[in-house]
């Protein structure tokens, strides 16, 4: 039997995933490829044993459980594509122990630090403004409001329709066919978000840059604007993308919609993430919970 580096496979599997995956995803699983899994090249792929696997999992301690997933993800697919090919008898990965990922505990804002955080927001440019705006009365991802047209905008129906998202990759379909929906446009967006509109009315994308193109990342916003109001809130830093798990709980917390119903909200596939995220944290935090009450 021929023998065939890891090597080999390893760049066959990233050669047949270009054509096939998003530029980010290809850029993501290169990354894994070049950094985690180039400790196998040398070997030949019958020589990787699930004793391997394991010992090289225990000495990866700079990375969460989801990120090793990740990594064993590739493997996995590398190793398969030699099973394919007849090199390698089974794949090892089946016996290797699925790793738990526990989702953290979110952070969201309470409903004074999001008003804080708005009022402070009007020293800087009406650009990040209406971009906290649509974040803290949407929930749509960082990335969803960066590439948001203004043609996506139904201001007489009231509702924004989702179709795309930008990261540093640039523009893409989103992340699932399930993120492509409508969004009703709450009061409290309406108002402003029309009035930035008329401002704006050449714009193609509702946040384009002073060189009338769209933003490639959140960078400049989180750097200049969004740090600085955290830290004179002396509130800890959270993520931009913390908007999102804000507008979440509080949906739920004023009983505005179901867990179902927020999920097809947030473009979700399930009400499991809800579920596992959202509702537990509810849960778990029994101070304003109501004790006298009479259930039977």
């Amino acid at each position: 039997m021929q023998n065939f580096k890891f090597k080999y496979y390893a760049d066959l599997y990233l050669k047949l995933g270009k054509s096939e995956w998003k530029l980010s995803t290809y850029c993501k699983n290169k990354g894994i490829v070049k950094n985690r899994l180039n400790v196998f090249f040398d070997l030949d792929i019958y020589e990787i044993k699930p004793s391997v696997i394991r010992l090289w999992l225990n000495s990866i301690q700079d990375v969460s459980n989801k990120s090793k997933k990740h990594y064993l993800n590739s493997l996995s697919m590398i190793l398969k594509l030699a099973l394919e090919d007849e090199i390698i008898d089974k794949n090892p990965i089946i016996h290797i122990k699925s790793i738990v990922h526990k989702t953290p505990r979110i952070e969201p804002f309470t409903s004074q630090q999001v008003n804080d955080i708005l009022r402070l927001s009007t020293r800087y440019n009406d650009r990040f403004q209406i971009f906290l705006y649509v974040g803290f009365f949407t929930g749509m991802r960082t990335g969803e409001i960066l590439s948001l047209k203004l043609k996506d905008i139904d201001l007489e129906n009231r509702v924004i329709n989702i179709n795309s998202t930008r990261s540093r990759f640039g523009e893409n379909t989103p992340k699932t066919i399930y993120s492509i929906r409508s969004i009703p446009i709450l009061d409290n967006l309406y108002t402003r978000l029309k009035t930035y509109i008329e401002k704006y009315p050449g714009n193609i994308y509702l946040l384009q840059t002073q060189y009338n193109e769209p933003y490639r990342d959140t960078g400049v916003f989180t750097s200049d604007f969004w740090k600085p109001i955290l830290d004179e809130l002396n509130l800890p830093y959270r993520r931009l993308y913390n908007m999102r798990h804000t507008y979440a709980t509080s949906m739920l917390y004023g009983n505005y919609v179901t867990p179902v119903e927020l999920s097809k909200l947030l473009g979700h596939s399930t009400p499991k993430m809800i579920y596992d995220v959202y509702v537990n944290y509810l849960n778990s935090n029994l101070k304003d919970f109501k004790r006298d009450i009479s259930i039977y």
